[in-house]
């Protein structure tokens, strides 16, 4: 009985953290979704990134790939983007995501929080823009 006990504690227990990570994430995935009109104001199409990408390219930015992965594919999937559109976003997350997070957790260790953020930024639009621009890509 007493480990029947102990399993529904800890099963709570992680349905609590769940709940606690799953909760604002869709809070965050229904505030850009509903802030869409003044997102598609901003200009990535330089870069290969339509108006329907900047969803899953914000939140993965914001949040990150682990915690956003399932926001990223259901915008991907949900929003006519492009395989072609899909690779430049997912290219440009490669290198340019939770920022918030992994700052913080490098600035701890003594990381400059403007040059780590700068330099993952100037990568992420560099490589990003040069691969929209080259042939590698088809469509």
């Amino acid at each position: 009985m007493e480990i029947i006990l102990v399993a529904l504690k800890d099963s709570f227990s992680l349905i609590l953290k769940l709940f606690v990570i799953i909760l604002p994430l869709t809070i965050f995935y229904e505030f850009l979704k509903h802030k869409q009109s003044q997102i598609e104001k901003i200009r990535f199409s330089v870069f290969g990134i339509t108006h329907n990408g900047l969803v899953p390219l914000i939140t993965g930015i914001i949040i990150g790939l682990t915690y956003g992965a399932g926001i990223i594919i259901y915008s991907i999937k949900t929003s006519n983007i492009s395989k072609r559109e899909a690779f430049l976003i997912l290219l440009f997350l490669s290198i340019c995501h939770a920022m918030i997070e992994d700052t913080l957790i490098f600035v701890v260790i003594g990381a400059n929080d403007f040059i780590l953020v700068a330099f993952r930024f100037a990568l992420a639009l560099i490589l990003t823009y040069l691969i929209h621009k080259s042939k590698l890509l088809k469509g």
